[in-house]
């Protein structure tokens, strides 16, 4: 079973024009920056918004076929829904909101509640059968959430950003779980994530969108190896730019210049990891090809390092350990020389 989802519909001043499929058995992770349509491309599929052209067909069932097509309802889609929000009923126990999707569906109390017991129990929460969702944290209450959308044994599974309520003490053995969950799952799944962690632990394939458009599509290597557009890279971490290519040299719009190893000419996309960048208070001697001085517009701490940005005709990210930082006098800003190697760069076509 496939969902293909090729629809465009309006939100605003945002024209959402989607062409993605996902397969039975894999998990796709949709990304973007905010405003992009990713929660709005959920909603469609989910049934919460109509189509405006195009159509989406999980198997052989068209759920939307547009304004003069057919149109599955929301609860009628075998859809497991979960929101960034959890939405969990407050005035019901936790059992009962589990069980809630199920009574929808025609299953009988005691059976709904068996099943949503077993779910409950699956997710750590055996013993919060009574419990409130204020009466819960927003682990828990995800977990909830999650468990709500799985005992329906839906054919196709929506998760908006299902780590986002989650504080991170608990968001580590919740995203470990959730992989777990998902990959023991039978029918389609499609995830919307913020964090690119959370996106890269939990699907076997990222889907980018940016401006109501899939942009790239591809598995975790094939996203980080050649990002397509700057959110890409910096979603992964990487420095990016985009040239023309000749006999070795990309030269930029803005003027400036990259010395790489000869391959590939015409436009070009490149990229260089910030560790690759170095940095000296005073022009390097040795054998790097790429040498220049610009500014230090910022630096900020990272996990192990310090982010060093870096002006001018190139701007970009060098990483630096404290130490390095602390040597070259970084906090005082001032013109610092980059050094970067011609075999550190890695080039693609545009």
């Amino acid at each position: 079973m496939t969902l293909r989802a090729q629809f465009a519909l309006g939100r605003g001043s945002l024209a959402l024009d989607i062409d993605l499929r996902v397969q039975t058995g894999e998990t796709v992770a949709l990304v973007g920056p905010n405003g992009a349509g990713k929660t709005s491309c959920l909603q469609a599929i989910a049934g919460l918004l109509r189509v405006e052209r195009g159509q989406i067909v999980l198997g052989e069932a068209v759920l939307d076929g547009g304004p003069d097509g057919p149109f599955v309802r929301p609860e009628q889609r075998g859809v497991g829904l979960v929101f960034q929000e959890h939405l969990l009923f407050p005035h019901l126990s936790a059992v009962d909101n589990v069980a809630f999707g199920l009574r929808a569906t025609g299953v009988a109390r005691r059976q709904a509640r068996r099943i949503a017991a077993g779910w409950l129990a699956r997710t750590g929460l055996a013993s919060h059968h009574a419990a409130r969702p204020a009466e819960l944290s927003g682990g828990q209450a995800q977990r909830v959430a999650l468990a709500r959308a799985f005992a329906v044994s839906p054919r196709l599974l929506l998760l908006d950003e299902p780590m986002s309520a989650v504080d991170a003490s608990a968001r580590l053995d919740l995203r470990r779980e959730l992989r777990a969950w998902l990959q023991a799952f039978a029918g389609v799944r499609l995830l919307v994530a913020h964090s690119a962690v959370d996106a890269f632990a939990l699907a076997d394939r990222i889907a980018v969108l940016e401006g109501g458009r899939i942009v790239q599509v591809g598995t975790v290597a094939e996203i980080c190896s050649r990002p397509r557009s700057r959110y890409v890279a910096d979603l992964v971490g990487l420095n990016y730019f985009r040239g023309t290519a000749r006999s070795g040299v990309i030269e930029f719009a803005d003027g400036g210049r990259l010395v790489v190893t000869p391959g590939t000419d015409g436009p070009v996309l490149a990229t260089v990891h910030p560790r690759a960048v170095s940095l000296f208070r005073e022009r390097p001697a040795g054998s790097p090809r790429n040498v220049w001085a610009a500014p230090v517009v910022g630096i900020e701490p990272a996990l192990d390092c310090m982010r060093v940005q870096v002006g001018g005709a190139l701007p970009l990210v060098a990483e630096v350990t404290p130490a390095a930082a602390g040597e070259l006098r970084l906090a005082g800003g001032g013109e610092i020389w980059v050094a970067l190697k011609a075999t550190e760069i890695v080039v693609f076509p545009a």
